[in-house]
């Protein structure tokens, strides 16, 4: 991994910027600067001033050779001349505070759908040649015939009557595709507005050859995984990377398929056919493939569809690890389990809580032989007294939301004292307000995460591919790291719940 003195070195060489230049956008003195690119200084925790020396090299990074640098750089197609100005800020900003992993890249790109209406307007209806030969097939050539055979398949697609499936294969870099910002939103703005329409998609994911063209690829199809119409897997074995392929199908209707050489681009061959008997072939051919392939991830958008998830996950074996944003539901007691049952009027909730009621010696056997790291925000007493503490955050929607009474918050924090007294496995972290998460993540040793953003609406998702499990669980084992969480940090954890229990039942 680079080192950020490392890092700034190269953009003041590239943008042959003086350290008095850069000390003077940022308020500095220039000693600082000198300190920073000799490694004696690290960046700062400031933000702001951050993003402005992000900013500042954006700005200075405007000629072809030097986004052409930043590209290899940074190991991303998408930063071209076309890439914004503060797109590149922000890239830049990401780069300089870390590496992006795979869990950092899906993490940031978990957001709200955005409202039909702010779709861009995507594929021009003359743009293309028309297509309509039922048994036409066309042949194209380079970046540019990638991009001239997208038309075509929008075209189909806003032809049809009635919504279907999409299938995709995505086996190449899409250096195509993320080379050219403005075309990458319209692709992405069109691929969400076909699926808005009622369409479905059906892919097989690339392989991880390639980690920051992987992760590249993964932001643009973040978006359209997270609308819940979407199934998505991998072919679990090795695969060449000799040549990268691509389908799209839309089964009775036509077929884009290309091929190219390793990461090259000028050698890409793409057809497009309406051709019947081709569609068909290449439609079988995908239900082969896709019969060697698993699912990797899945996203649910409803509390039924959902609700399976987290009895799935919570019955699986091995080291277990979650951050949630309030006290978590393994850890109540059967008491407080029951009060909540009795609470609600809503029978998804009873079925969920009895569900884990059900469980509970289940795990607590398992407490005894595998490690389980339970991350949460801890309220603070006035929180708890006015009643706006949230009972089981991952599951629960926001007008249908239980709250902590401090009598009941007491309860739950002396069997979290209790099963830290009881088993050397559980490991408590209490997370601060500055700590706590816009999403609830959990993962285990066996194969499964799931991620729940707590804005509205509901989403679980809910990932079984094993390199992208690994990764979220590396995610949160480097934050309970750096909480602490075991000899010293444990007895800290204890005196710090006993506080808290002490000053809500003085005010009972």
């Amino acid at each position: 991994m680079m080192p950020f003195s490392e890092k700034l070195s190269f953009l003041i060489y590239i943008t042959e910027t003086s350290n008095k230049e850069l000390a003077a956008a940022l308020s500095v003195n220039p000693s600082l600067i000198s300190l920073m690119r000799t490694g004696k200084r690290k960046l700062s925790k400031n933000t702001e001033q951050t993003k402005k020396m992000a900013l500042f090299f954006a700005k200075r990074c405007s000629a072809d050779y030097q986004r052409q640098a930043l590209s290899e750089m940074l190991g991303k197609v998408s930063i071209s001349p076309s890439m914004p100005t503060e797109v590149l800020a922000s890239t830049l900003e990401d780069w300089m505070q870390g590496e992006i992993d795979i869990a950092d890249t899906v993490l940031s790109g978990i957001k709200p759908l955005p409202h039909k209406e702010n779709y861009i307007s995507s594929f021009d209806s003359h743009s293309a040649p028309a297509c309509d030969s039922e048994n036409q097939t066309l042949f194209f050539y380079g970046v540019e015939g990638r991009r001239e055979v997208m038309n075509h398949v929008m075209q189909q697609l806003r032809s049809m009557d009635t919504p279907g499936y999409v299938l995709t294969v995505v086996d190449d870099n899409l250096e195509w595709l993320l080379s050219d910002y403005m075309l990458t939103q319209k692709v992405q703005s069109g691929l969400m507005e076909i699926i808005s329409g009622g369409f479905n998609f059906i892919q097989i994911m690339p392989p991880l050859n390639y980690i920051n063209r992987y992760t590249e690829s993964l932001q643009f199809w973040l978006p359209i995984y997270a609308t819940g119409q979407t199934s998505i897997y991998y072919y679990p074995r090795l695969r060449g990377n000799l040549y990268r392929h691509s389908i799209i199908l839309v089964p009775g209707r036509c077929v884009q398929y290309a091929a190219s050489v390793g990461l090259g681009t000028t050698s890409d061959i793409t057809m497009f056919s309406t051709d019947p008997n081709l569609v068909e072939a290449f439609e079988k051919q995908f239900q082969e493939l896709i019969s060697l392939c698993r699912p990797a991830l899945n996203v649910h958008r409803s509390i039924a569809d959902s609700a399976h998830c987290f009895p799935k996950f919570f019955s699986q074996q091995g080291e277990t690890i979650q951050y949630v944003s309030s006290l978590s539901v393994n850890s109540m007691s059967s008491e407080l389990l029951e009060w909540c049952i009795n609470e609600t009027n809503d029978s998804q909730w009873v079925e969920i809580f009895q569900t884990v009621m059900n469980k509970l010696s289940c795990f607590e056997e398992r407490l005894s032989h595998e490690p389980y790291i339970d991350m949460c925000r801890l309220a603070t007493a006035e929180e708890v007294r006015a009643g706006i503490v949230p009972i089981a955050v991952s599951i629960n929607s926001a007008d249908k939301q239980l709250c902590y009474t401090p009598e009941k918050y007491c309860i739950h924090l002396k069997n979290i004292l209790r099963l830290m007294d009881r088993y050397e496995n559980y490991f408590f972290l209490p997370l601060r307000e500055k700590d706590s998460p816009s999403y609830d993540l959990f993962a285990n040793e066996s194969g499964m995460a799931l991620i729940v953003p707590k804005q509205p609406p509901i989403m679980v998702m809910e990932i079984s591919r094993p390199i992208m499990v690994s990764a979220f669980r590396e995610h949160l084992l480097r934050k309970a790291d750096s909480v602490g969480y075991d000899g010293i940090h444990r007895e800290k954890t204890r005196m710090e719940l006993k506080a808290l229990i002490q000053e809500l039942e003085a005010s009972l």
